[in-house]
């Protein structure tokens, strides 16, 4: 009956928008929670005929209260990074009456949302665990954003703010909550959504730290948990949910889950500013230099990590990273004069090696400044990419003689069992005299 949990939560989930473009804002504090109610009305009748225990799960104070001081970390990282940045004042009222219906509407659909996905993932076969975990993840994520997101997508650089604001951190937020409901059950997914959301819908002040930073901790925070969780808890409970085998949960000692845990965690935070890093998004940017127009200071394979700097700050000698229109890839070059024209400020530019300037750039073109460069290390992508041009080349050129070659074997193969099949029939109708 897992499909009529999901259906149930694609219709509650599309309810509020309904409800708000028929009968009104006001309706919708009513409709939404009495929907949820009966949701997680069906889902625990549901559960029961299926023996799916969801009213007597045994309250595992351990999950729990990890679950809500993963969540407390998570606001605490935010409220830290709004000192730099700023806070802001909640969009919601704070009357009596408008925080119990704020109340009302969050809890119902957080209880209803997170019994729903105990029960689906419960569901789940312990060989298929790991897949239920990611497509119960993916699920509860695209409906937890809004439509219209989607549907607006259009630039590169929006599509990247939607990724990196929007759907990596649901994502990371979605992929713990669910783990947490396999091992806990909705009062461990509820401890940790919760106390987001609690802190969202009853604060007055809000941390608004830029769209980067808040994506990057909400990314980052629930990816260690996850891995804490993961790390942490009871051996023969992942065993039992068909998270690891039963000699690897005996194999596992204390000393080994505590090293495990902490080389994970240092390896998440570490892929994690890797990625967020390689966008720009953090304010700094690696980039591989694939020609030898500066060298000898720059040579091919080298990474320049570059700063996003005003074009003010750029000073004759710096080594500056700038787009050019037409070109596939930013120059890097050193500025060797910087002057003034008609209100506008030009950057000369010219490679090290290169025996005539640039033409002159203006200066909003200038995207950073090259702080600091780690030799060779850019090879391994330029090897990764010869590898993959010469595979894709192998490929597309072989392709047509491997269709080929599979088209005639497969026909002679039919041929062959059919005429093999009929050895006997025809073997009857010769001595039948047909």
């Amino acid at each position: 009956m897992w499909y009529k949990v999901l259906a149930l939560v694609l219709i509650a989930s599309t309810v509020p928008n309904f409800v708000l473009s028929v009968v009104g804002g006001s309706m919708i504090y009513i409709v939404t929670p009495l929907w949820w109610l009966f949701l997680i009305l069906a889902t625990l009748k549901m559960s029961a005929q299926e023996n799916v225990n969801l009213v007597k799960w045994r309250f595992n104070k351990f999950l729990v209260t990890n679950a809500a001081l993963i969540a407390a970390f998570q606001i605490s990282s935010l409220i830290f990074a709004a000192f730099f940045t700023g806070f802001g004042r909640s969009p919601y009222l704070f009357t009596p009456i408008a925080i119990a219906m704020n109340i009302a509407y969050f809890s119902s659909t957080l209880l209803g949302l997170e019994f729903s996905r105990a029960y689906l993932i419960k569901s789940c076969s312990k060989r298929k665990v790991f897949i239920g975990i990611g497509l119960i993840s993916l699920f509860y994520t695209l409906i937890s954003l809004p439509l219209t997101k989607f549907l607006t997508l259009g630039a590169p650089a929006d599509t990247a703010k939607f990724l990196g604001s929007d759907l990596l951190p649901a994502l990371a937020q979605s992929l713990l909550a669910t783990y947490l409901a396999l091992l806990g059950g909705p009062t461990a997914s509820i401890a940790y959504l919760g106390t987001l959301q609690a802190f969202e819908w009853l604060s007055p002040i809000l941390p608004n730290p830029t769209w980067t930073i808040k994506a990057l901790i909400d990314t980052l925070i629930p990816t260690i948990g996850f891995l804490t969780i993961n790390q942490t808890v009871s051996p023969f409970k992942l065993m039992r949910t068909g998270i690891i085998s039963r000699l690897e949960a005996t194999g596992r000692t204390r000393k080994a889950k505590k090293s495990i845990s902490l080389s994970w965690t240092a390896i998440a935070i570490i892929a994690v500013i890797l990625v967020w890093g390689s966008t720009g998004l953090l304010g700094f940017q690696p980039n591989i230099i694939a020609s030898g127009s500066m060298t000898p200071t720059l040579d091919v394979g080298d990474i320049a990590v570059t700063v996003q700097t005003h074009p003010e700050a750029i000073k004759v000698g710096d080594i500056i990273q700038y787009w050019r229109q037409g070109e596939p890839a930013p120059i890097i070059h050193r500025a060797i004069e910087t002057y003034e024209s008609g209100g506008t400020t030009y950057i000369v530019t010219k490679g090290d090696a290169n025996n005539a300037p640039d033409d002159p750039i203006t200066a909003p073109q200038t995207l950073g400044k090259v702080i600091f460069t780690i030799p060779k290390l850019g090879w391994a992508s330029i090897y990764l990419k010869i590898a993959f041009a010469e595979i894709f080349s192998f490929f597309l050129n072989n392709i047509t003689i491997a269709y080929a070659t599979f088209g005639i074997t497969l026909t002679a193969s039919v041929f062959g069992i059919h005429k093999y099949k009929n050895q006997p029939l025809r073997r009857l109708r010769r001595r039948l005299g047909r």
